[in-house]
């Protein structure tokens, strides 16, 4: 199952008005560069449970939390936007990276889901597969 991530859900993630398109190409354009590498890090068996609600819907805002942080870090790269000024003692300016918190969060959300936790094949497989006599287990670190 594909999960659908839009424009819509990011701007509003990013908390940037729905009615400005300023950012949309560019919105979309990261959802369609990261959505399939995103998935790809994802077991397969997690992304075809399509009947678990909670399960597609707890993958879908991870995803989201972590496209939403890259786009937000792209802001932060934007000319102008990291300048800031000082009057008396008051700074005016860029306020903290918000991008870098939720990505750790998005990451933390889908870190159970990952192919990368899942144990390799060859740690499950027999080592002996001879019909005639038990089977025997690699022995685990």
């Amino acid at each position: 199952m594909s999960i659908s991530i839009t424009t819509a859900d990011v701007k509003r993630k990013a908390m940037i008005a729905s009615g400005n398109t300023t950012y949309d190409s560019a919105i979309s354009s990261l959802i369609t560069e990261m959505q399939a590498a995103l998935e790809y890090s994802i077991a397969p068996e997690y992304l075809a449970a399509a009947t678990d609600t909670g399960l597609q819907a707890t993958l879908k805002l991870g995803m989201l939390e972590v496209i939403t942080a890259d786009f937000l870090e792209q802001l932060v790269r934007e000319e102008g936007r990291t300048e800031a000024f000082a009057v008396s003692g008051i700074t005016v300016g860029q306020a903290a990276a918000r991008g870098v918190e939720l990505a750790a969060q998005g990451a933390k959300r889908l870190e159970p889901y990952l192919k990368s936790v899942l144990p390799m094949l060859s740690d499950a497989l027999p080592m002996s597969t001879t019909t005639d006599t038990e089977s025997e287990f690699a022995d685990q670190p």
